[in-house]
């Protein structure tokens, strides 16, 4: 009897997967139905406030000033998405008992993590969008939309996201807290997302070029603004942060207590 239960709740069966799949996802929606509408709207207004803002602290606005502060709108959006917001709810969550009680439903840990990615995500596109729209009318600068600019946009924000949850889901509220600021932080004024790496001492850059934010705001620029090479070294690392960042996640969501 026991080894029948094992077999049905652990085999692969495409209809009952996809349909447990989405219930996840549906639970997740309805849990942050009030929330997420709320979460896109600070999105938007801070993808408003990075382009016409910083702009304001340059005397003057040339091409490569104006790829930046684009480009960088965008990154730092995505971050304060993965890194800030989203791991601050599931702080929220564990405190609750939320987290919990997921442990308890009949979908894998994998499952959970994948649907409120994908919740996630697609809380942040319309904050993503409207810092190209507000970069295009302010700088008239063009977009290079494409399936490698969508995909490299799609990746660098699942990672985010992915590192945010590990950071929850480890991490007591407080420490946790104040590690997102600094993230938040070190994004917006010592990293070269909004300003050329040329700024900054060789050795801090070499640094940033271990840690997913600079590597995701280089690809940005290569792909959507097609003002660099694109690089495999800065896919590799960001990348690589997603996994760690899933394996984090997965090991905390495995672990008994």
């Amino acid at each position: 009897m026991v080894k029948k239960i094992h077999s049905t709740t652990l085999s692969f069966d495409p209809p009952n997967y996809i349909q447990r799949f989405t219930g996840v996802i549906w639970w997740s929606l309805v849990r942050h139905k009030y929330l997420l509408p709320t979460f896109s709207l600070v999105e938007i207004i801070l993808s408003i406030a990075i382009v016409y803002g910083l702009g304001l602290f340059l005397p003057s606005i040339g091409p490569q000033e104006a790829v930046y502060l684009s480009s960088g709108t965008i990154t730092i959006g995505i971050i304060a998405v993965g890194c800030v917001l989203a791991a601050q709810i599931i702080s929220t969550a564990k405190q609750d008992g939320i987290v919990n009680y997921q442990k308890t439903l009949p979908v894998s840990r994998g499952e959970i993590i994948i649907a409120d990615t994908i919740i996630w995500g697609v809380a942040a596109l319309p904050g993503i969008v409207m810092g190209g729209i507000a970069a295009v009318i302010r700088f008239k600068i063009h977009l290079y939309i494409s399936p490698t600019s969508i995909l490299v946009i799609i990746i660098s924000l699942a990672t985010m996201i992915l590192i945010g949850f590990s950071l929850a889901y480890w991490l007591p509220t407080n420490i946790m807290s104040l590690i997102t600021q600094v993230i938040m932080i070190g994004g917006l004024l010592f990293s070269p997302i909004t300003y050329p790496a040329s700024r900054i001492p060789d050795l801090l850059y070499a640094l940033y070029q271990f840690l997913p934010f600079v590597p995701t705001s280089d690809l940005i620029r290569a792909t959507l603004f097609k003002s660099s090479q694109f690089s495999w070294a800065d896919m590799f690392v960001v990348l690589s942060w997603g996994l760690i960042g899933y394996g984090l996640s997965l090991s905390a969501l495995s672990r008994k207590e």
